[in-house]
């Protein structure tokens, strides 16, 4: 039999659970596990700095370049996108690089 303070504890842990998958992406540098990605700063082949950002998951490469350049970006390469259904084991990681816009 199930104790209030077992389901009290499941339901504390669930709410948790709901608000980090929740969160929003990291707008800095660095990795961030709820958007599964991981960006830098890199010098673009014009010399100017741009972000790179590789993802895991299909859709999070451009959610966290919406949060780190809040909003507008031009995509300057992409390589591996991930897509619906893709199997990512085989694929591996996509590479986006942007820069933000003015």
């Amino acid at each position: 039999m199930v104790t209030r303070a077992t389901v009290r504890w499941m339901l504390i842990l669930g709410m948790a659970a709901l608000a980090a998958a929740c969160a929003d992406p990291k707008r800095a540098v660095g990795p961030d596990p709820s958007s599964d990605t991981d960006a830098k700063m890199v010098t673009w082949t014009d010399g100017k700095e741009a972000i790179q950002i590789t993802c895991g998951m299909p859709g999070g490469c451009q959610t966290r370049a919406l949060a780190m350049c809040k909003g507008n970006y031009t995509v300057l390469n992409m390589d591996n996108m991930p897509t619906r259904g893709d199997a990512s084991v085989v694929r591996g990681t996509g590479t986006v690089v942007v820069r933000c816009a003015a």
